[in-house]
């Protein structure tokens, strides 16, 4: 099947560079790990392909020394052609396990076929090839930027496989945020076993996000041991590129609060926030139909919308000590989350212990916080009772 090819203007570099959905396929050990990029899955953030782009070609001639297979591919191809966010629907919120069926038997109407459809069947069927004949473990890395000036940073699901990878990079890591967006591509690869994880770069077309995605995609490479450090050019510099970008924060949060916004509704973020500033409880951070959007409670803001498309105002976070983050290790390690149906208004879900059914007319207020030490974070909510989610694969992957 013949590409579809677009042209991009690399603003770095001031020229024009062809882009395909598969910018690059570059193959080591069959039985090494597989590393998987992903740049553009917002047409809107073209600076994770420009820097895949670049990185890949500088990569290809270390192609004898990799331990591993590297694939960089582009996400919606259509959507970046225009600078949009998306065409008709947002790409990285269509991977619930019933639309990823339907899109490997390609399972449509021709009236159901939008441009996110073509795009998710056409970005699966190389994924699912992969890792149909690939034996390694996979690792998922999605290249991503925000409409705000802001330091990189990972945000990730809550697992000790996805900390152990993500701790390895100079940059903040945000954990919980599968509990408030609607199945994005990691949350699927992630339920299979493997690692996953997005990297914010820093601001949409900011020349300094190109810079920081190429540092995140060859310190990917030698975190995954795809590749030995001492055969990175200039691995050092690439480290310390990112710990300076970040502003020396390699802190670990945690999201609690999301700020929704449905389609019929206008938002509009009060100007001048920025990624990790401190708010207070009650402060005025957005309006929504011209009423006043009040922070309900103290925290960091993170990620505030200041771009038309989207459906999250805001989020606010907070720091997770060290000590708690050892904990959560412990318990996991130990299988303590078989304790958790001995907790007031706490069962488990038809027996198994991955899913727990709380009772919040029932539960003391500290059951949140246990279910999330055990890596319990995803929520579904009907009424006073709420199932809490976790991974089934936590410490490693199936096999």
């Amino acid at each position: 099947m013949k590409q579809k090819t677009i042209t991009l203007f690399d603003f770095v570099e001031g020229k024009s560079v062809q882009i395909s959905r598969e910018i690059a396929r570059i193959e080591g050990d069959p039985n090494g790990p597989n590393l998987v990029f992903i740049g553009g899955m917002h047409g809107n953030e073209p600076t994770g392909v420009l820097a895949l782009h670049r990185v890949m070609n500088e990569l290809k001639p270390l192609q004898p020394l990799l331990k591993g297979n590297v694939y960089a591919l582009s996400g919606n191809l259509n959507a970046l052609e225009r600078g949009e966010r998306f065409i008709v629907k947002d790409l990285n919120r269509v991977w619930q396990p019933d639309m990823v069926e339907r899109a490997k038997k390609r399972d449509y109407q021709p009236s159901e076929i939008i441009n996110e459809v073509e795009e998710q069947i056409e970005l699966w069927g190389y994924i699912d090839e992969l890792m149909n004949n690939r034996k390694g473990k996979f690792i998922f890395v999605d290249l991503h930027t925000t409409s705000v000036k802001s330091v990189p940073f990972i945000t990730m699901s809550d697992t000790i496989m996805n900390r152990g990878f993500a701790r390895r990079i100079p940059v903040p890591v945000v954990i919980g945020i599968e509990e408030y967006l609607q199945e994005p591509l990691l949350s699927y690869v992630n339920d299979l076993g493997c690692i996953s994880m997005a990297f914010e770069g820093g601001q949409h077309n900011d020349p300094e996000s190109v810079r920081n995605h190429e540092a995140m995609i060859w310190l990917s490479l030698v975190t995954s041991k795809v590749i030995k450090k001492i055969e990175v050019p200039k691995f050092r510099k690439n480290y310390h590129h990112l710990m300076h970008s970040a502003e020396g924060n390699h802190k670990v949060f945690a999201i609690n609060y999301r700020q929704n916004i449905e389609p019929h509704e206008t938002f509009e973020m009060i100007p001048g926030f920025g990624n990790f500033q401190s708010i207070k409880a009650n402060q005025l951070l957005a309006k929504l139909d011209g009423q006043p959007v009040l922070s309900p409670q103290k925290g960091l803001i993170f990620m505030p919308l200041y771009q038309k498309l989207g459906n999250d105002g805001f989020f606010i976070i907070e720091k997770i000590a060290k000590f708690w983050l050892g904990v959560s290790f412990i318990f996991r390690k130990l299988s303590l989350y078989r304790i958790l149906r001995f907790l007031p208004g706490v069962k488990p879900f038809m027996e198994t212990d991955h899913i727990m059914v709380v009772n919040t007319a029932i539960a003391k207020w500290y059951s949140k916080e246990i279910l999330n030490l055990m890596g319990y974070r995803r929520k579904k909510k009907k009424g006073d009772i709420t199932l809490y989610i976790r991974r089934k694969y936590d410490f490693k992957g199936p096999g």
